[in-house]
């Protein structure tokens, strides 16, 4: 029987507009991904410990790529592999986002994530729900530990303006890419999804061809180029859905979980 890999985005693809999933369908698909030899992984750009609390009934036999690519672990949590942004890298980006108005960073380190004190508090909130280890600091400069990505929350009428910002004053250090709604991520060059998910797929010896991922933005198009087939999701923007083999239904219309469906019953 081939062995075959799935990975899937999380916020606009897995996730319907409620942040939530149907956990019923998916507790009924998983015992038949597993029956074909199918290893499902979730590859979002949030951290870890997030993505592993919405799985409490099968986190144990999925695969986490986390922070856009930065962080790959095994089932059982061993870490496979960890970015580690260079520091003096780090110190500029850094800067230089301090320089920007309406932009509020969030740094994603091995511990824990990272926000200032001095943010709005709504940002802090909101930051929360999607890092759950997260610590508030006067300074972001002085963080004492190896730091894999800087997320940031911008005005979304901003996004396009603060990516080429970002474009042109850290070119070949970090690469900006955005997730949709005004979030955008500094991410360490050739530490992105698509080579987190070929780090999978080499430790069970499976090539990318047998490999399906699903995706909706910025933060998707390598994983969705370089799968053997890359959906991307009806709600995605149009230079998604042109990167993409095919569409797949709208994540309000469970469009991961009906395409897992049809595929498995062609397997």
């Amino acid at each position: 029987m081939t062995n075959r890999l799935i990975a899937v985005d999380m916020d606009g693809t897995f996730l319907n507009s409620q942040q939530n999933f149907d956990r019923q369908f998916f507790l009924e698909l998983y015992p038949r991904m597993q029956a074909k030899n199918v290893t499902f992984v979730v590859a979002s750009g949030n951290q870890d410990s997030q993505l592993r609390a919405f799985f409490p009934h099968t986190a144990d036999s999925i695969w986490f790529v986390s922070d856009n690519g930065a962080l790959v672990k095994q089932p059982d949590e061993t870490i496979v592999y960890s970015a580690k942004m260079d520091p003096a890298v780090y110190q500029h980006a850094i800067s230089f986002l301090a320089s920007l108005d309406d932009v509020y960073p969030v740094v994603s380190a091995q511990k824990s994530a990272y926000v200032l004190d001095s943010a709005p508090k709504s940002f802090a909130e909101m930051t929360a729900k999607y890092y759950y280890k997260l610590k508030l600091v006067p300074d972001l400069a002085t963080i004492d530990d190896p730091v894999m990505k800087i997320g940031m929350s911008c005005p979304d009428e901003k996004t396009e303006e603060i990516l080429q910002l970002l474009d042109d004053e850290l070119a070949g250090k970090l690469l900006p890419v955005s997730s949709g709604h005004g979030d955008i991520d500094l991410i360490i060059p050739n530490t992105h999804k698509a080579n987190a998910i070929k780090r999978v797929a080499d430790f069970l010896d499976m090539p990318m061809a047998n490999v399906v991922t699903f995706g909706d933005g910025g933060n998707d198009v390598e994983m969705l180029k370089e799968a053997g087939q890359g959906f991307a999701m009806a709600n995605a923007p149009q230079a998604i859905k042109d990167i993409a083999d095919e569409i797949a239904p709208s994540h309000d219309e469970n469009g991961v979980l009906v395409t897992i469906d049809r595929l498995l019953k062609s397997w």
